[in-house]
């Protein structure tokens, strides 16, 4: 499971909570390609940003109960 967030040069800030997902195995995910930043949420759904609009990534794995 992961939560991810970036911040873009802009100032905006996208965050993809971490949601539970039926099946057990579904989680966000990211990849970084040539020129783009590529997030796909638990359903599935990819959303591209241009990494020159990246400002910093942060992607918080949950490991189970933290203390």
């Amino acid at each position: 499971m992961m939560e991810i967030t970036i911040f873009l040069k802009d100032g905006t800030k996208k965050f993809w909570a971490e949601e539970s997902r039926p099946g057990g195995s579904y989680t966000n995910s990211i990849k970084y390609e040539v020129g783009f930043v590529i997030v796909t949420d638990t359903w599935g759904k990819m959303t591209a940003i241009p990494t020159n609009d990246v400002k910093e990534i942060i992607a918080d794995p949950h490991l189970g109960n933290r203390w």
